[in-house]
């Protein structure tokens, strides 16, 4: 009997795996993307939080408070866009928690050095891999997917790998006639040849506007 009560014990200690997570959403935090996939402001607006399944995660965010300036008066800031990837096993509520910005100051020290904490619903700090991602102007604007799966390819602080999608080597993945859906004539050069097989990968859109491209380009 003793021996039961002790496993009963050991039970209860132990931690508790949840099946689901809910990311509540504060006003301050303009959510980018999740999980590598670009989210729908339509999607947010007016929601509170996000159920999420339990296990690794990543986000890209951007604080959004406004803050006070003598010179200025009061005035939206908006951050670095921020990645941060954290564990939702064990976890089933996740709140944000941001230091004060209340002045200029307080924003440029945080653009520098970004810092938050993730806190669960007994406010226990989540841990959490914190990182400024890096943007590539391009002339369509912003593209935070493209972006974040550079940074995860990248295998940076804040990386998850199964965020990414490696892209190897065409040279290595064309070595073999097994990558062609058929063998290449012996009049293909490798630059055909390497044409064929990456329109064969791209999806109906990426295909689609490749065409426009090439009917735009003058006769050689």
């Amino acid at each position: 009997m003793r021996s039961g009560w002790r496993v009963v014990i050991i039970s209860c200690l132990l931690p508790v795996q949840v099946f689901a997570t809910t990311l509540r959403l504060s006003n301050d935090i303009d959510l980018l993307v999740l999980d590598g996939k670009k989210v729908s402001s339509s999607l947010l607006r007016g929601a509170e939080s996000i159920e999420l399944e339990n296990g690794l995660h990543q986000i890209v965010f951007r604080v959004e408070t406004a803050i006070n300036s003598p010179t200025n008066g009061s005035h939206l800031f908006t951050s670095v866009p921020l990645i941060a990837t954290f564990n939702t096993q064990y976890v089933a509520q996740v709140n944000f928690s941001l230091p004060s910005l209340s002045s200029p100051k307080e924003a440029d020290r945080f653009n520098a050095t970004p810092h938050i904490a993730l806190l669960d619903g007994n406010a226990t700090p989540v841990p959490v891999k914190l990182d400024i991602l890096e943007i590539i102007a391009r002339p369509g604007g912003i593209d935070y997917e493209a972006d974040t799966e550079r940074y995860n390819n990248a295998g940076k602080y804040a990386s998850l790998p199964k965020f990414s999608s490696m892209i190897a080597d065409d040279s290595t993945l064309l070595s073999g006639v097994s990558e062609l859906d058929m063998p290449p004539a012996q009049s293909q050069t490798l630059t055909e040849q390497r044409l064929k097989y990456w329109y064969q990968q791209a999806d109906p859109q990426t295909r689609d506007r490749f065409m426009q491209w090439v009917k735009q380009q003058p006769p050689s």
